[in-house]
């Protein structure tokens, strides 16, 4: 039974409509998961700034300090 189901899945024809259905499944779960929920779709709306957090954190601190590097100046 087992090599059965093996042997089928060697041919290269089955092969590909299966990997087909379990790559469309997939990426439908994942966007039913992204866009599935407002709260949850709003939470990772606001993870797309991360990479721009800290650089806001240094220009806002450069605004504070008046200067980001010392520059020997009193």
């Amino acid at each position: 039974m087992m090599n059965d189901i093996f042997d089928w899945f060697m041919v290269m024809a089955n092969n590909k409509s299966v990997t087909l259905v379990i790559f469309v499944v997939t990426f439908t779960a994942i966007i039913v998961y992204v866009y599935g929920s407002k709260k949850r779709s709003a939470r990772l709306e606001e993870y797309r700034n991360i990479p721009f957090l800290d650089d806001d954190n240094d220009i806002h601190q450069e605004n504070v300090t008046g200067s980001k590097k010392s520059t020997g100046e009193k």
